[in-house]
């Protein structure tokens, strides 16, 4: 027995419906999860997830994992299940465009549905549209795709399985820096390891009110100076490959500092960038770091504003609207 059935469809478009059911599209939903479940990094997902679902407090590990598990089974079903494969389609498509449509609102140059692998969030939202329309247009009423009131116990008993290693492969993966427990006085002083979870999300206006040096990621970035508590200060949070950086620092701390600032570097997961790299022309800056093996979600270049050590503005900022930088 194949997985087609039996009964194939007559007429091109038929055949066409089917194979964009059980083949095309299994297939574009599959590499997307597969990518995603090698990279096994959250700051991968779309921007548009990570904004609504991480502004709510969800652990955004425990989205990515059951993201690439629920577009594993699907995949499954879709081969397996002939008449399941235009539903779940139709479903899971559905599912994706209002997170491709706040991707292109919020400017993201990339959709996160490939992980690390870059593609806009316009070719992947006119992909999925197309896949859906002809799913619900030309994959109606194919006879091969028809759903059947009931299913052979091979299938359930397949999809079954399917399922459940679905789940432990997605649910398997290795956090990147999860399994180092947070180290708030590591031995021999210095800064915590990283956050527990693998990745930092931080929400600015949390942090305005508070001293500084008793936030979390405080304790995690390397070489902070411990006169921070002494009159007003800014902390300057950039990457070293970041244009807007650059022509922030540029424009506001190129020449000599009215204001004590200090610099920290923000990596990748991976480590700091080789390439791509940007001048520091911030000579007067006291320079600090925070470390790699995390998922650092900050959008630099980002300002703290100090005085006396308690936060009075933190804010993603550019050299057009230079938010915190109240004393220029």
């Amino acid at each position: 027995m194949t997985l087609i059935e039996e009964e194939r469809p007559g007429t091109l478009r038929d055949k066409a419906a089917v194979l964009l059911s059980r083949v095309i599209i299994p297939l574009w939903l599959g590499t997307g999860a597969v990518l995603k479940l090698i990279d096994g990094s959250p700051s991968n997902l779309p921007a548009a997830l990570v904004k609504w679902l991480g502004g709510m407090g969800m652990d955004l590990r425990f989205v990515l994992e059951f993201s690439i598990a629920v577009e594993l089974i699907v995949v499954g079903v879709m081969i397996v299940v002939p008449g399941l494969s235009r539903l779940a389609g139709i479903v899971m498509l559905a599912s994706f465009l209002p997170v491709l449509i706040g991707d292109v609102a919020l400017g993201s140059s990339s959709c996160g549905c490939f992980g690390a692998v870059q593609i806009s969030p316009w070719v992947t939202l006119a992909t999925d549209t197309f896949f859906l329309v002809a799913l619900v247009f030309v994959a109606r009423g194919v006879q091969g795709l028809k759903t059947p009131r009931s299913l052979p116990t091979w299938q359930v008993v397949t999809v079954g399985l399917w399922s459940v290693f679905s789940v432990a492969v997605a649910f398997g993966l290795a956090s990147p820096g999860a399994t180092e427990a947070r180290v708030d006085d590591p031995p021999g002083g210095g800064a915590a390891a990283g956050p527990s979870a693998g990745y930092y999300l931080p929400n600015y206006s949390d942090w305005v009110g508070q001293r500084f040096q008793e936030l979390d990621v405080a304790a995690w970035i390397q070489g902070l100076p411990g006169d921070l508590d002494q009159g007003q200060q800014y902390i300057l949070f950039y990457r070293k490959d970041c244009e807007h950086c650059h022509e922030l620092i540029e424009v506001f701390f190129a020449d000599e500092l009215t204001v004590p600032t200090t610099a920290v570097a923000v990596p990748e997961r991976a480590g700091f960038p080789t390439v791509g790299l940007q001048p520091f022309v911030c000579g007067g800056c006291r320079l600090a770091e925070l470390p790699s093996g995390v998922d650092w979600f900050m959008q630099t270049p980002v300002v703290v504003r100090l005085a006396d050590g308690v936060v009075e503005c933190a804010a993603e900022v550019t050299a057009d609207n230079p938010i915190c930088l109240g004393i220029y």
